[in-house]
């Protein structure tokens, strides 16, 4: 970044109260000593008077001279120029030449009682005499709150005590800011946003001339920060989300911990909580960033309303503050200390005003029933966050265009049609998946395996219509049926999933959907848990006959084809073709001795006993499998003394 001759001088303007200190602030935690951040002109003017709050303030609309203030201002902002750029870097000015100008007019209307043009002329004359001939900043970035009465308003509300005479500063500043807006070379509405997204969008406009600084939480999708007191549930809320959603759990404490460290200090709970919270940000931006897979994390435990506030504000809608309720009779029963502890770690809470969190949270949760309660409520909570509008997403296909026999299209588009007609609105999604879906139908063995999405109180008229169905054609159609809260909060099967799975990346498309349908995400890390489920429930269809249960040529077949492609599926092979799936299963997972899975054209001529003498092999391969790690991994003691 140092590699610049001359200093590259960069201003964040903005009205007061509108983040430039915080962003700033942030931005210096990113880039260290590679960029000179300068504060507050006055901090640069050795004639500005030692006073402050209360009294600064009467110094400043009224003892003061307008000329002599403005005088002051532009010669700080002189004054900082010239002490930053004495040497080559980067310089990130608090507040440049536009916000110094616009605070000098907005500060001469009020003092005076004078118009907008008289205070600029005025302005403009002691800036000539102060700084010359010298132009604005090379690069500006202006931190917007919006038109003026509501920028006047979210800085006056952001202050706090602010009297008459402050608020009618505020709207003249930002009047004034306003008719500078066309001279910066960004504007970030910071009104419209929380603090870490501002923060992204500056570090994106000085990308632009040539400072590189990465995103802060980059890879961070979203946050779950888990408060409530003692024996609430806080642990077993975070614990299922690791297990179900695969966040990451990590403990307030531990990142504070680790912030101490880092910045040598010894109380950092003394620290303001606005810094706090930076500093938890901070270290979790640096956790992230070093586990750079890990999208979603959990929070353990919010135990102070404002240091949980201002996590809020930094991260806005990324963060979902979940508070954990349940009666004290609940909780007595729950804990492992005895009661006269438990009483003393709640006083503890409540002096923090972790009871409090309860008020201001995302998401009030009543953990006092039984576990399963929680659970859905987790469920939807992160299963609703992803959700969107299935009909803009899914790829719709008509049944009779569909990569299959003649017979599978055509009971394809009946199916659809009875289904519609019997069920109308309720009908939410119709898809044919299986090998007709894929395009990989066999005219002989394949069934017409459908997904239908309804809403609740479906089953008995669509029974009655698949009896109809399945009356009136020869191709066996094969249904699963969820409802629309079973596929939002994913509550369905390893083999439904992978079905909905493909459904959301494009591989099979859909014959109907409903324009108010929402699909949730499945992810592919879900995805691979639910595979190794799904080969363990094949593995088990493939012994049963073996033991004696009785089962048809095909279905035994598909069960060792399945357990093929779920296997592949897991080493990063997606293969839908019978002939595929055989050819790739040797070339992945060769192995002396066991039998070739065949295709579908080696199937037909084969009987019963042969293909039960492939499935027998074929698991015998599987058991010795998961017994014993790949030939691959295993060390030769021998050979290794040898050397």
């Amino acid at each position: 970044m140092n590699g610049h001759r001359q200093p590259r001088v960069i201003a964040l303007d903005g009205a007061d109260n509108s983040g430039k200190t915080t962003q700033l602030r942030l931005l210096r935690s990113a880039t260290g000593d590679e960029v000179r951040i300068g504060g507050s002109v006055h901090h640069y003017q050795p004639r500005w008077p030692e006073l402050s709050g209360a009294e600064l303030a009467h110094w400043w609309f009224t003892e003061s001279r307008s000329e002599e203030l403005v005088t002051l201002l532009l010669d700080g902002y002189r004054r900082r120029l010239d002490a930053l750029t004495g040497q080559p870097g980067w310089v990130v000015l608090d507040r440049g030449l536009a916000t110094v100008e616009a605070s000098c007019v907005a500060s001469v209307m009020l003092k005076d009682d004078c118009s907008a043009r008289d205070a600029e002329a005025m302005v403009a004359e002691v800036r000539a005499e102060v700084l010359g001939e010298s132009t604005p900043e090379p690069y500006s970035v202006l931190l917007g709150l919006g038109p003026a009465v509501e920028g006047a308003a979210l800085s006056v509300g952001r202050e706090g005590g602010a009297d008459e005479r402050y608020a009618r500063y505020q709207h003249l500043l930002h009047t004034a800011l306003e008719t500078r807006r066309n001279r910066h070379s960004a504007v970030i509405e910071a009104d419209r946003a929380d603090i870490v997204t501002v923060q992204n969008h500056l570090r994106v406009q000085l990308a632009q001339v040539g400072l590189h600084v990465r995103p802060l939480l980059g890879d961070v999708r979203r946050v779950i920060g888990l408060g409530g007191m003692s024996e609430s549930g806080k642990s077993s809320a975070g614990e299922y989300l690791r297990r179900r959603f695969a966040t990451t759990r990590l403990k307030l404490g531990y990142l504070i911990e680790l912030a101490a460290a880092r910045h040598g200090l010894a109380d950092p709970y003394g620290e303001e909580p606005r810094l706090l919270a930076e500093l938890v940000v901070d270290e979790l931006d640096r956790y992230a960033h070093a586990h750079y897979y890990l999208l979603d994390y959990t929070i353990e435990s919010l135990h102070r309303l404002d240091v949980t506030q201002e996590l809020k504000r930094l991260l806005g809608e990324r963060l979902d503050v979940v508070y954990l309720d349940a009666s004290p009779q609940v909780r007595a029963r729950r804990s492992l200390v005895d009661p006269a502890t438990l009483a003393h770690n709640d006083e503890v809470k409540r002096a923090r005003g972790a009871d409090r969190i309860a008020e201001t949270c995302d998401l009030l949760v009543d953990n006092s029933g039984p576990r399963p309660d929680l659970e859905l409520v987790l469920d939807r909570l992160m299963t609703g966050a992803t959700a969107r509008p299935a009909a803009a997403s899914l790829r719709v296909t008509d049944p009779l265009e569909l990569v299959a026999p003649t017979a599978l299209r055509q009971a394809a588009a009946t199916a659809l049609r009875g289904i519609r007609t019997a069920l109308g609105d309720r009908l939410l999604l119709f898809a044919v998946a299986g090998s007709v879906g894929f395009g990989t139908a066999d005219p002989e063995l394949s069934d017409l395996d459908v997904l239908v999405v309804v809403e609740t109180g479906c089953t008995t008229d669509l029974a009655a219509e698949l009896v109809r169905l399945r009356g009136e054609s020869d191709v066996k159609l094969g249904i699963t049926v969820l409802t629309r809260h079973e596929l939002l909060l994913q509550r369905c099967d390893s083999r439904t999933y992978s079905a909905l799975y493909s459904l959301g990346q494009g591989r099979i498309g859909c014959q109907y959907v409903s324009t108010d349908l929402e699909l949730p995400d499945f992810s592919g890390t879900q995805r691979h848990q639910r595979t190794i489920e799904y080969l363990a429930r094949t593995l088990h269809e493939i012994r049963r006959p073996l033991l004696g249960v009785e089962t048809s040529r095909y279905r035994l077949y598909k069960s060792v084809l399945n357990a093929a492609k779920m296997l592949l599926r897991l080493a990063g092979v997606e293969e839908t073709d019978p002939a595929a799936i055989s050819a790739q299963f040797e070339r992945v997972f060769p192995a002396r001795g066991r039998a070739r899975i065949p295709d579908r054209v080696e199937y037909r001529e084969l009987g019963l006993d042969e293909i039960a003498a492939v499935a027998s092999s074929v698991l015998h391969w599987f058991e010795e499998y998961l017994a014993t790690a790949p030939a691959s991994a295993t060390v030769d003691a021998a050979a290794m003394t040898a050397v």
